[in-house]
């Protein structure tokens, strides 16, 4: 509406202060549909392949847990768990952060077209993997052996059974890790089916294929053959990924001279590996302490109500990998408005599905458990607290990745530090007195403490609040906007 003329000034006001609420008002709601677009669109174009990889991968991971703890029998599948999770600790150090490393420069590196750089990268990075792991690996083999045949071989055979169980575990880490690095070269070149259908869907498929074909040829199974199962399995995955790595870089790479930035590299490299151990102890530390303090079958009853349990925030890890670049896009741009709706959309849907889940687990967790065996049934209760701490991360939202990309990594690094040792401390006084329920509880209130921690973080700077639901400050900032 054009009107002309000072004698109309004051009529036009009112006119003009209705239209400007009303086109902020159909602005906002447009922006907030775009937000809605754009996060559904990433879901199904660039995220989806790799969301229904890991939902299928996640969903055969079960299934093999399921189908290992029938045939093992409760006190072998202790063992089998208590065995992985072992060697998922030992794994770690032995990658030294190259995983995200990786996943970080390769990307960048191939907007340059710098292929010499990723040559060098992968090279290095297997390089000092394979070495690190080797070493692990006879570190904990020379370990168990010793605890084992060190008093003069008077060990039992069930005692020389569980070692034989732990040398074929602690042989699969060096291919474990050079198949993280892989996978770590394939995600940063976006081949996000390659990247992770070897390990999240072939290898489990293999390993319960092999334990069925070695039991149907009349061999007794243990803990000990699942594992050698597992060994193998991982090294036809391992060739499988390095063949198709090979060919997805090697013509690029083949024709060039590899350059080398090894202290830049191992520099940021040791830093991005303080969170994600962090966040390993966080979720895998009870199951560890479990076993050393109450023996691998009480461990292996609680692994299987910590797998069930991470189930419930599923969807807000899956959506994680379509938020994270949205964060840092609206970051960049100092969209804080954005970047505020991207959180409220995404963490609305991850605890949407959280809430149907530990809904699911309430009125059904007990016959879940029951899939396992009916001694897993013990571990209902625990099942029930490690559910609502999952409930309680998803309610929070993003608060990890937006510290993550808003620069605010180390604050939080300190936050995970902080948590890592309530929750070791919580546990080692926890679990000798409640067993499970000890471990369950350590694992949820350390939960709670990261999470509150975070949240107050981002929201403090930079000014964003990731909760799925707060009423009150939603109808502060909409009184603030208002006056």
């Amino acid at each position: 509406m054009n009107i002309s003329g000072k004698e109309a000034g004051a009529a036009a006001s009112t006119s003009t202060s209705a239209s400007t609420n009303a086109g902020a008002s159909v602005g906002a709601s447009a922006r907030a549909g775009s937000i809605r677009t754009l996060i559904t669109s990433r879901l199904t174009s660039g995220g989806g392949a790799s969301f229904l990889i890991n939902s299928i991968g996640m969903g055969l991971a079960m299934l093999l847990q399921i189908a290992l703890a029938r045939i093992l029998g409760v006190k072998d599948y202790g063992i089998y768990a208590f065995v992985t999770t072992v060697v998922t600790f030992m794994v770690f150090p032995a990658k030294l952060g190259f995983d995200t490393t990786t996943v970080k420069l390769v990307s960048a590196y191939r907007v340059k077209g710098d292929w010499p750089l990723i040559k060098g990268l992968l090279r290095r990075s297997n390089q000092i993997g394979l070495t690190l792991s080797i070493l692990a690996a006879i570190i904990g083999i020379a370990v168990v052996a010793w605890m084992d045949w060190g008093s003069g071989g008077q060990g039992s055979g069930e005692g020389h059974a569980k070692t034989f169980a732990y040398i074929a575990g602690f042989a699969a880490i060096p291919l474990l890790t050079l198949a993280t690095l892989r996978q770590s070269a394939l995600q940063a070149m976006k081949d996000a089916l390659f990247a992770q259908m070897p390990e999240k869907i072939i290898r489990p498929v293999l390993t319960i294929a092999f334990v069925a074909a070695l039991g149907g040829a009349g061999v007794e199974l243990s803990a000990a053959i699942a594992l050698l199962c597992y060994l193998l399995a991982t090294a036809v995955t391992y060739v499988i990924g390095a063949i198709v790595l090979n060919k997805r870089i090697g013509a690029q790479t083949a024709a060039v001279a590899a350059s080398y930035e090894t202290r830049g590299w191992l520099r940021l490299s040791s830093s991005l590996m303080v969170n994600a151990g962090m966040y390993l102890i966080l979720g895998q530390l009870n199951v560890l302490m479990m076993g050393f303090m109450r023996g691998e079958t009480e461990s292996g009853l609680f692994s299987a109500a910590v797998r069930l349990a991470v189930l419930v925030s599923f969807m807000l890890t899956a959506v994680n990998m379509t938020a994270s670049p949205l964060v840092s896009e609206k970051f960049a741009k100092g969209d804080m408005a954005g970047l505020q709706r991207v959180c409220i959309r995404t963490g609305r849907i991850g605890f949407a599905f959280a809430a149907v889940v530990f809904a699911y687990f309430v009125v059904l967790g007990h016959w879940t458990l029951g899939l396992f065996g009916p001694e897993f049934t013990q571990a209902y209760p625990s099942l029930l607290i490690l559910a609502f701490g999952q409930l309680f991360s998803a309610y929070c939202g993003q608060n990890g990745t937006v510290a993550t990309m808003t620069g605010r990594q180390n604050a939080l690094t300190k936050i995970l530090i902080a948590a890592a040792v309530v929750n070791a401390a919580l546990n080692a006084l926890l679990i000798p007195m409640l067993g499970m329920l000890g471990g369950a509880l350590a694992a949820t209130l350390s939960i709670i403490v990261w999470n509150s921690a975070a949240v107050l973080l981002v929201s403090r700077k930079p000014g964003v609040q990731t909760l799925a639901w707060a009423p009150k400050l939603a109808f502060a900032r909409k009184r603030r906007n208002d006056s």
